[in-house]
Protein backbone atom coordinates (compact mmCIF):
# COMPACT_ATOMS: atom_id res chain seq x y z
CA UNK A 1 0.00 0.00 0.00
CA UNK A 2 1.14 3.46 -0.98
CA UNK A 3 2.36 5.80 1.76
CA UNK A 4 -0.72 8.59 0.71
CA UNK A 5 -3.13 5.61 0.73
CA UNK A 6 -2.37 5.03 4.25
CA UNK A 7 -2.43 8.78 5.38
CA UNK A 8 -5.75 8.97 3.85
CA UNK A 9 -7.15 5.88 6.18
CA UNK A 10 -5.97 7.46 9.45
CA UNK A 11 -8.69 8.64 12.04
CA UNK A 12 -9.47 12.45 11.79
CA UNK A 13 -9.61 14.43 14.99
CA UNK A 14 -12.84 14.64 14.63
CA UNK A 15 -13.22 10.90 14.80
CA UNK A 16 -11.08 10.37 17.62
CA UNK A 17 -13.16 12.46 19.08
CA UNK A 18 -16.43 10.93 18.43
CA UNK A 19 -14.67 7.62 19.50
CA UNK A 20 -13.27 9.45 22.79
CA UNK A 21 -17.33 9.90 23.73
CA UNK A 22 -18.30 6.47 23.45
CA UNK A 23 -14.93 4.90 25.33
CA UNK A 24 -16.79 4.11 28.38
CA UNK A 25 -18.86 1.49 26.63
CA UNK A 26 -16.94 0.31 23.85
CA UNK A 27 -13.16 1.36 24.27
CA UNK A 28 -11.53 -0.77 21.62
CA UNK A 29 -12.33 1.46 18.56
CA UNK A 30 -10.97 4.73 20.35
CA UNK A 31 -7.40 2.94 21.33
CA UNK A 32 -7.30 1.22 17.87
CA UNK A 33 -7.53 4.80 16.11
CA UNK A 34 -5.55 6.47 18.61
CA UNK A 35 -2.42 4.25 18.42
CA UNK A 36 -2.91 3.78 14.46
CA UNK A 37 -2.96 7.98 14.10
CA UNK A 38 -0.08 8.14 17.05
CA UNK A 39 2.02 5.69 15.41
CA UNK A 40 1.06 7.57 11.65
CA UNK A 41 2.72 10.99 13.75
CA UNK A 42 5.27 9.30 15.58
CA UNK A 43 8.96 11.89 15.03
CA UNK A 44 10.83 8.30 14.77
CA UNK A 45 11.62 6.02 12.38
CA UNK A 46 10.33 2.47 13.13
CA UNK A 47 11.02 0.84 10.69
CA UNK A 48 13.24 -2.42 11.91
CA UNK A 49 12.93 -1.12 15.25
CA UNK A 50 12.60 -3.46 18.37
CA UNK A 51 10.27 -0.77 20.14
CA UNK A 52 8.95 -1.50 23.57
CA UNK A 53 5.18 -1.19 24.49
CA UNK A 54 5.31 -0.24 27.90
CA UNK A 55 1.95 -0.91 29.53
CA UNK A 56 0.61 -2.27 26.62
CA UNK A 57 -3.42 -2.80 27.73
CA UNK A 58 -5.12 -4.63 24.66
CA UNK A 59 -2.07 -4.20 22.60
CA UNK A 60 -3.31 -1.73 20.19
CA UNK A 61 0.08 0.40 20.21
CA UNK A 62 1.96 -3.31 19.34
CA UNK A 63 -0.07 -3.94 16.47
CA UNK A 64 -0.15 -0.74 15.03
CA UNK A 65 4.16 -0.55 15.19
CA UNK A 66 4.30 -3.52 13.63
CA UNK A 67 1.74 -2.63 11.15
CA UNK A 68 4.83 -0.11 10.50
CA UNK A 69 7.81 -2.25 10.30
CA UNK A 70 8.82 -2.38 13.71
CA UNK A 71 9.19 -5.11 16.01
CA UNK A 72 7.20 -4.45 18.94
CA UNK A 73 7.29 -6.14 22.26
CA UNK A 74 3.96 -5.65 24.35
CA UNK A 75 4.68 -5.91 28.48
CA UNK A 76 1.80 -4.94 30.70
CA UNK A 77 1.53 -6.21 34.25
CA UNK A 78 -1.61 -7.63 33.94
CA UNK A 79 -1.99 -9.06 30.54
CA UNK A 80 -6.28 -10.45 30.66
CA UNK A 81 -7.06 -8.02 28.02
CA UNK A 82 -4.19 -9.40 25.13
CA UNK A 83 -5.51 -12.89 26.29
CA UNK A 84 -8.98 -12.06 25.22
CA UNK A 85 -8.07 -9.99 22.07
CA UNK A 86 -8.94 -12.08 19.01
CA UNK A 87 -5.77 -10.25 17.75
CA UNK A 88 -3.16 -9.86 20.17
CA UNK A 89 0.41 -9.20 19.53
CA UNK A 90 3.29 -11.31 18.42
CA UNK A 91 5.63 -10.46 21.24
CA UNK A 92 4.35 -10.17 24.92
CA UNK A 93 5.85 -10.72 28.44
CA UNK A 94 4.25 -10.00 31.82
CA UNK A 95 5.69 -7.71 33.67
CA UNK A 96 5.87 -4.43 36.45
CA UNK A 97 7.05 -1.45 34.51
CA UNK A 98 9.55 -0.53 37.16
CA UNK A 99 11.31 -3.49 36.94
CA UNK A 100 11.45 -4.91 33.48
CA UNK A 101 13.00 -8.07 32.56
CA UNK A 102 14.77 -7.16 29.80
CA UNK A 103 18.96 -6.59 29.48
CA UNK A 104 20.54 -2.79 29.57
CA UNK A 105 20.06 -1.48 26.33
CA UNK A 106 17.71 -3.53 24.89
CA UNK A 107 15.60 -1.41 22.81
CA UNK A 108 15.86 0.94 19.92
CA UNK A 109 12.30 2.87 21.07
CA UNK A 110 9.80 3.01 24.10
CA UNK A 111 6.10 3.72 23.78
CA UNK A 112 4.68 4.47 26.98
CA UNK A 113 0.90 5.16 26.23
CA UNK A 114 -1.23 6.50 29.37
CA UNK A 115 0.78 4.15 32.06
CA UNK A 116 2.40 7.19 34.35
CA UNK A 117 -0.84 8.10 36.11
CA UNK A 118 -1.32 4.70 36.49
CA UNK A 119 1.89 3.42 38.89
CA UNK A 120 2.63 4.81 42.22
CA UNK A 121 6.44 5.77 41.52
CA UNK A 122 6.97 7.29 38.57
CA UNK A 123 10.54 8.28 39.04
CA UNK A 124 10.91 4.15 38.45
CA UNK A 125 9.22 3.92 35.46
CA UNK A 126 11.55 6.56 33.76
CA UNK A 127 14.74 4.70 35.44
CA UNK A 128 13.75 1.55 33.44
CA UNK A 129 12.74 3.30 30.43
CA UNK A 130 16.23 4.84 30.89
CA UNK A 131 17.96 1.79 31.58
CA UNK A 132 16.49 -0.42 28.18
CA UNK A 133 17.36 1.98 25.82
CA UNK A 134 20.15 1.88 23.77
CA UNK A 135 22.01 5.29 23.53
CA UNK A 136 20.63 7.04 21.01
CA UNK A 137 17.72 5.28 21.62
CA UNK A 138 14.07 7.31 21.83
CA UNK A 139 10.86 7.32 24.11
CA UNK A 140 7.31 8.73 23.43
CA UNK A 141 5.76 9.15 27.00
CA UNK A 142 2.01 10.26 27.24
CA UNK A 143 0.29 10.78 30.13
CA UNK A 144 -3.26 12.42 31.30
CA UNK A 145 -2.29 14.89 34.24
CA UNK A 146 -4.32 15.09 36.71
CA UNK A 147 -6.09 18.65 36.77
CA UNK A 148 -6.85 18.13 32.72
CA UNK A 149 -10.63 17.34 32.10
CA UNK A 150 -10.05 13.91 31.61
CA UNK A 151 -7.77 14.02 34.66
CA UNK A 152 -9.78 12.14 37.24
CA UNK A 153 -11.32 9.38 34.95
CA UNK A 154 -13.85 7.88 37.07
CA UNK A 155 -14.53 10.77 39.43
CA UNK A 156 -14.02 13.60 36.60
CA UNK A 157 -15.29 16.74 36.98
CA UNK A 158 -14.99 16.14 41.07
CA UNK A 159 -10.80 16.01 40.52
CA UNK A 160 -10.80 19.49 40.25
CA UNK A 161 -11.72 18.99 44.21
CA UNK A 162 -8.52 17.56 45.15
CA UNK A 163 -8.14 13.21 44.67
CA UNK A 164 -8.75 12.88 48.28
CA UNK A 165 -11.68 15.47 48.56
CA UNK A 166 -12.56 14.68 45.29
CA UNK A 167 -12.84 10.62 45.78
CA UNK A 168 -14.68 11.05 49.65
CA UNK A 169 -17.80 13.47 47.52
CA UNK A 170 -17.46 11.04 44.56
CA UNK A 171 -17.89 8.09 46.88
CA UNK A 172 -20.89 10.14 49.07
CA UNK A 173 -23.15 10.97 45.86
CA UNK A 174 -22.25 7.84 43.71
CA UNK A 175 -20.76 5.17 45.97
CA UNK A 176 -17.55 3.70 44.61
CA UNK A 177 -15.99 4.27 41.40
CA UNK A 178 -15.80 1.13 38.86
CA UNK A 179 -11.98 1.13 38.75
CA UNK A 180 -9.14 4.18 38.85
CA UNK A 181 -9.67 4.36 42.11
CA UNK A 182 -7.27 7.90 43.51
CA UNK A 183 -4.33 6.27 44.80
CA UNK A 184 -5.17 1.99 44.36
CA UNK A 185 -5.54 2.41 40.45
CA UNK A 186 -4.95 6.20 39.54
CA UNK A 187 -2.03 8.63 41.23
CA UNK A 188 -2.28 12.55 40.41
CA UNK A 189 0.80 13.56 37.92
CA UNK A 190 1.13 16.39 36.88
CA UNK A 191 3.19 18.38 34.12
CA UNK A 192 5.35 20.66 36.10
CA UNK A 193 6.69 17.76 38.41
CA UNK A 194 7.33 15.34 35.12
CA UNK A 195 9.56 17.73 33.49
CA UNK A 196 11.24 18.31 36.31
CA UNK A 197 11.93 14.87 37.34
CA UNK A 198 13.02 14.25 33.70
CA UNK A 199 15.13 17.35 32.85
CA UNK A 200 17.43 16.52 36.50
CA UNK A 201 17.91 13.07 34.59
CA UNK A 202 21.65 12.79 32.76
CA UNK A 203 20.80 9.81 31.16
CA UNK A 204 17.64 11.25 29.33
CA UNK A 205 17.01 14.14 27.37
CA UNK A 206 14.37 15.93 26.78
CA UNK A 207 13.68 16.71 22.94
CA UNK A 208 10.00 17.96 23.28
CA UNK A 209 7.01 18.45 25.08
CA UNK A 210 3.57 19.13 23.87
CA UNK A 211 -0.25 18.52 24.31
CA UNK A 212 -0.59 14.93 22.85
CA UNK A 213 -4.17 16.05 20.66
CA UNK A 214 -2.73 19.25 19.71
CA UNK A 215 0.88 19.25 19.40
CA UNK A 216 1.09 22.75 17.72
CA UNK A 217 -0.07 24.28 21.06
CA UNK A 218 3.19 22.86 22.60
CA UNK A 219 3.63 26.59 23.88
CA UNK A 220 0.98 25.90 26.30
CA UNK A 221 3.04 23.43 28.51
CA UNK A 222 5.82 26.38 28.77
CA UNK A 223 3.08 28.03 30.99
CA UNK A 224 3.39 26.80 34.58
CA UNK A 225 -0.61 26.58 35.89
CA UNK A 226 -2.42 26.36 32.45
CA UNK A 227 -0.56 23.79 31.53
CA UNK A 228 -1.61 21.65 33.96
CA UNK A 229 -5.48 22.39 32.87
CA UNK A 230 -4.98 22.82 29.02
CA UNK A 231 -3.06 20.09 28.38
CA UNK A 232 -5.39 17.54 28.56
CA UNK A 233 -2.77 14.64 28.20
CA UNK A 234 0.71 15.68 28.02
CA UNK A 235 3.53 14.29 25.27
CA UNK A 236 6.95 13.84 25.92
CA UNK A 237 9.85 13.36 23.14
CA UNK A 238 13.15 12.29 24.41
CA UNK A 239 16.20 10.85 23.75
CA UNK A 240 18.79 8.31 25.93
CA UNK A 241 22.29 9.79 26.08
CA UNK A 242 25.24 7.73 26.32
CA UNK A 243 25.63 8.36 30.21
CA UNK A 244 26.09 5.13 32.46
CA UNK A 245 22.83 3.57 32.96
CA UNK A 246 21.31 4.01 36.47
CA UNK A 247 21.68 0.84 38.34
CA UNK A 248 18.59 -1.06 39.57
Amino acid sequence: MAVGEEQRHLPSRSELLRLFLAEKHDPAPFYRALAERSVAELAFDVDGALVLDLGCGSGAFSRALDAAGARAVAVDVDLAELAASPHPPRRTAVADARRLPFPDAAFDGVVCSNVLEHTPAAAALFDEIERVLRPGGWAWVSWTNWYSPWGGHEIVPLHYLGPRLGLAVWRRLKGEPRKNVPFVGLWPTYVGRTLAMVRARPGLRLLDALPRYYPSQRWIVKVPVLREVATWNCLLLLERTSTTTPAR
